[in-house]
């Protein structure tokens, strides 16, 4: 069962959400068509995945990866692809492989950023991970872009 101030904490969200319509009775919070019989909130469970999808952070890191073909999209690295098990002819060598690859996704693993800074809200609801706020970097993409960002703080704190 879900708390009861999830619910709040959501249609509070989709209030003052730029990307949802305006709150209607009987309409999809998402997309504000008619809702079907025995649905509250969204119309289908795309509306639902759409919401999640922008507001959550876990599943908009996911869905941001997913969208940008799991590539930086300032330099293009890609991520190591697993390895599938029927490419290799024998159980060592697919062994051998997925070692491999648990290796290289140390150092080669894909982050996904915030373009405008959600300072600490990755843990709750929030708009700062709507899609278009997202991006997937490689680490050194990532550190560069973070590190441009602290230079005007120093400056501005001193």
């Amino acid at each position: 069962m879900r708390p009861p101030f999830a619910d709040v904490k959501r249609d509070a969200l989709l209030a003052a959400c730029a990307l949802a319509p305006p709150a209607a009775d009987g309409a999809c919070r998402w997309c504000a068509e008619p809702l079907p019989p025995r649905r509250r909130t969204w119309c289908s469970d795309r509306c639902g995945d759409a919401f999640w999808a922008n507001h959550w952070w876990s599943v908009a890191r996911s869905t941001a990866k997913r969208r940008d073909r799991y590539r930086c999209r300032r330099c293009g690295t890609r991520a190591p692809k697993r390895p599938a098990q029927s490419a290799h002819r024998t159980r060592a060598a697919y062994l051998a492989a997925m070692r491999a690859w648990r290796a290289a996704k140390r150092t080669g693993r894909l982050e996904v950023n915030h373009i405008v800074p959600c300072e600490g809200k990755h843990g709750e609801l929030s708009c700062a991970h709507h899609l278009d706020n997202l991006e997937t970097l490689c680490p050194a993409c990532h550190k560069e872009h973070t590190s441009a960002l602290r230079a005007p703080r120093a400056v501005a704190v001193a």
